[in-house]
């Protein structure tokens, strides 16, 4: 299995609360970001979220997809998600909101093996396309929730 750890910061012109209620809308994210392609929530977890699993499908810049779960971990409101990931990505990972002035700073940290024999195989390879793959992705992500919030 391939390794990737992978650091993307979001910078958005908006409050922390509405940057946090965005994030934790997981069922509208194919509505606003490209790439995601269906959420399903598999189980509601507790009411903070805590154990809550979902099931995602993700298209991507290049020609495959990714299916995989994330199970919710840890929940602080307004400032950090935790998970693990099962399916074509096995891990974790978290995401951290930041107030900075004017601005949210929306960390997302991966660390995942591809469970997808050809990505394990190719990687040695092509592990910086995979990287530049996700840089792509995730960019379109920032870019669709600042339209998204109507915020410049």
């Amino acid at each position: 299995m391939a390794t990737f750890h992978l650091s993307t910061t979001w910078n958005i012109p908006a409050p922390i609360e509405t940057c946090w209620f965005s994030i934790i809308d997981l069922k509208a994210w194919p509505d606003w970001w490209e790439y995601v392609d269906k959420v399903v929530e598999i189980e509601a977890g507790n009411s903070s979220g805590v154990n809550s699993l979902h099931k995602y499908i993700w298209s991507t810049c290049l020609p495959y997809q990714l299916v995989f779960e994330l199970r919710t971990t840890q929940v602080i409101p307004y400032q950090l998600i935790k998970f693990t990931s099962t399916g074509d990505l096995n891990g974790s990972g978290c995401c951290k909101l930041i107030q900075k002035n004017n601005f949210t700073s929306i960390q997302f940290e991966w660390n995942v093996e591809t469970n997808k024999a050809w990505m394990s195989y190719l990687s040695v390879f092509f592990q910086p396309i995979f990287e530049w793959n996700h840089r792509r992705v995730m960019k379109s992500g920032e870019q669709s929730l600042i339209h998204r919030l109507n915020v410049k």
